[in-house]
Parts: structure tokens; sequence; C-alpha cells
């Protein structure tokens, strides 16, 4: 308890205020014992009272609140109050050094412009020599040691994929043939039919389904790696040569990349 004249401690059997004198009796009925809950009111806080309320509101009380409430009491406040055992205690929240907020954001920051970087660089444009061709591929891809659309007769070979897409280019002799102008689109007539019973029939292409037949394409699905495909099929002829093209993607991207393989096939330009 502490007398609410100057705040100084006041003893539980002290008749006046050792700081400046005041008689216990002047300090009002708070200071003179008389009882639990005689004085539960606003102003000068009671002893021992329950849920007193003042300025130095103090004693052995329950609750108290004031500038100087003291004591042992259980949940004092107060900006002068006493805490023991069971008071209550301000706890600072845990927080985040800014430095290390900082550093998270650029971590952050440096891996979003690497995936953006890198799927910048996956889908640019790639022209590539293909012997006496050349092509520009919508994405970034990779050559390939073999490929299902191989074929033993034909003079050359190469295949490119990603994840994405692929394409094959075989390259075939035709001087034997001997086509004129007129020709061509009479073997295209031949050559569709035999390829789609061909492919049928092939063992190393899964799940093959021929979708359609437009002008010198031929549209069909099939299955590899357990992945299904869709693939644009162009036969074009230059010179005595023949050459088959294989785009083909995922099956569930057809969509998107029917007008990209259209625009790298205008791409194809046969060296002179």
């Amino acid at each position: 308890m502490n007398c609410p004249i100057c705040g100084a401690p006041l003893g539980a059997t002290d008749n006046e205020c050792k700081n400046c004198g005041t008689r216990r009796a002047e300090m009002g009925p708070a200071y003179n014992n008389t009882g639990y809950g005689q004085q539960s009111s606003y102003g000068y806080g009671g002893n021992q009272g329950y849920g007193n309320y003042g300025m130095n509101g103090g004693g052995q009380g329950y609750g108290n609140y004031g500038m100087n409430g003291g004591g042992q009491g259980y949940g004092n406040y107060g900006m002068n109050s006493s805490f023991d055992s069971g008071s209550y205690t301000r706890k600072r929240s845990a927080s985040i050094p800014t430095t290390k907020l900082i550093s998270i954001l650029i971590t952050v920051i440096i891996i979003l412009v690497s995936i953006l970087g890198y799927q910048i660089k996956y889908n640019s444009p790639q022209t590539v020599s293909l012997g006496d061709i050349t092509v520009t591929f919508p994405q970034k891809v990779e050559k390939k040691s073999s490929t299902i659309f191989g074929d033993v007769d034909a003079e050359d070979v190469t295949a490119y994929a990603n994840r994405d897409m692929g394409f094959v280019y075989s390259k075939y002799d035709m001087s034997d043939l001997e086509l004129g102008d007129g020709d061509e689109e009479t073997y295209l007539n031949f050559m569709f039919p035999f390829m789609d019973a061909a492919m049928s029939s092939d063992s190393e292409i899964k799940g093959y389904e021929k979708k359609d037949q437009l002008g010198n394409h031929m549209r069909f699905y099939f299955t590899e790696d357990d992945t299904d495909w869709f693939c644009d099929m162009m036969i074009d002829f230059e010179g005595d040569s023949c050459y088959m093209y294989y785009a083909y993607c995922n099956k569930k991207k057809e969509n998107k990349f029917i007008s990209k393989f259209r625009k790298m096939y205008d791409s194809i330009e046969y060296d002179k």
C-alpha cells in the first residue's frame, strides 16, 4: 500500500506516512483497516478489497488498478505497480528482424526473375539448319538420337524435341520416279493412304488414330511414353527430293500449337 498523498510505501501498522507525515486517519476509510469490500468505489483504492480502482489502489486485493497499485495482488496494473509472483507482465511479441525480411524478399525476387528468364528463353524461336533446309522452331529444342518416325530408306533423318513438342525431318531421293509438276498431287493421294495403313500396323507407334488430311498435311494422334500426342505431318517436294516432316506436341496443347506449326512450316527454306 502506498501513501495517497506522496506515493511512498505505507506499512500495514504505520499510523502515518513516514515520508510526508500524513496520518492514516486523514487518508480515508480505505487506509483505516476497515475490512473487505468496504471501499469498492472509485477514488483512492482500498486495502484488501476486491476490484478497487484508484490512483493508488494497493494491498492484497485482486485486480487492483491504479498508477501506484501494488502489493501481492494478482493482475495489478499501474505505472508503479510492484509485481510479485502471479502479477501481470507484458511480453514482447516475436518479430522477424528487418534484415532477415529483406534477405527473404531478395531471394524470392531472384527466384521469380530466374523462372521468368527461363520461360522467356525456353519460348524464344530457334532457327536450325538441317542439311539442305533451314527451319525456325517456335521454342528451344534439343537434337535427339532416335525417333519412332525413323526410316531406314531415308537419305537423312534428324529429330529435335523438348518437353512440349518435337520435330522430325526425313529426306528421300525421288530421282528414279521422275515426277513432273502435275504428278506431286497424284503421289500425295497415293502416299497418305499408304502412310495411314503403315502407321496403323506399326508396333512402335502406339495408339495411332488419323484425324484428317488437308492438302499435303495429314494429322493424327499417337501415344509415346504414356503420353498422348498430336502430330501434323507434311510432305513436300523440292527438286528430285521428297521431304517428310513430323511436328508433334502434347495432345492437351493441340490448339496452342496448330498455329505455331503452321508458322514453323512456312519458315522452311531450301538451300539452292
